[in-house]
């Protein structure tokens, strides 16, 4: 199996991502916001119902339970905007479907990335990078076991790891204003973000190559699945009225 080290710049890495929100802007910020009142609206009233310590612990176990779902559902989201140029904010419930493959894959991420924090802060900085793409994984490859998506996640993040962290460090600037706006402008950088970070694990599986950035709504590996199911289905085309080259790619020079 081919080993890729993203070569890409953070500028058309931002670029292709910004492409892949292109006309799609609105839903993504409604996608954030649902996925922002799933996750903390819950706690919020568990704390006003039952007050401050043990509505704490109701709220934790709440996203204990429901948090890897959660994320599974915005991962899938981000990959159906970017690959087929369609997305749902009710994407952001998708991983409920397969509740119980979220959960183990949430749990044993936290453990790892805990466990590495005991040594000092920068090891466990470090895991959770190695871990990052480990969503997208399980959605490509709904067979893997979870340590098998993790183990994935690590592959791909081999000499990849300083790439990323360079590439949300590019947003720097933008995260400095949405914290001005009160927090109001991380609703549109949220998505920004999401999607440059599938941009980059697109670059590492190989399906998009490197200093050429292409995006063809609709494609897929012979080997991959976009929806967790035994049988593959494939992703029709949509049309689109965005520029393309001659070979129907949007193309990113």
């Amino acid at each position: 199996m081919n080993h890729i080290i993203v070569s890409e710049n953070c500028s058309n890495m931002r670029k292709a991502a910004r492409q892949g929100l292109t006309s799609r802007w609105y839903t993504a910020m409604l996608a954030t916001l649902v996925f922002a009142a799933a996750t903390t609206l819950p706690s919020m009233l568990a704390v006003f119902i039952f007050g401050k310590d043990f509505g704490t612990i109701v709220g934790n176990i709440y996203m204990l339970i429901t948090g890897g779902a959660f994320l599974l559902g915005f991962s899938y989201f981000t990959m159906s905007l970017f690959r087929t140029g369609n997305g749902s904010p009710k994407d952001i419930f998708y991983g409920f479907d397969y509740l119980v493959k979220a959960l183990s894959l949430n749990i044993v991420m936290t453990v790892f990335v805990i466990l590495w924090s005991l040594l000092l802060i920068i090891p466990g900085i470090v895991a959770a990078y190695r871990y990052r793409l480990s969503y997208y994984i399980m959605l490509d490859n709904p067979n893997l076991s979870t340590l098998e998506v993790i183990n994935e996640s690590k592959r791909l993040m081999r000499g990849n790891k300083g790439k990323l962290f360079l590439l949300d460090l590019s947003f720097i600037g933008w995260a400095i204003l949405a914290t001005i706006t009160f927090g109001l402008g991380f609703i549109a950088l949220t998505p920004y973000m999401n999607m440059a970070t599938f941009v980059f694990y697109e670059l590492c599986n190989g399906n998009i190559m490197p200093r050429n950035i292409e995006i063809n709504y609709g494609y897929q590996n012979e080997n991959q699945s976009l929806k967790i199911q035994d049988d593959v289905q494939s992703i029709q085309n949509p049309e689109s009225n965005i520029e393309k080259n001659d070979s129907g790619n949007i193309e990113i020079n």
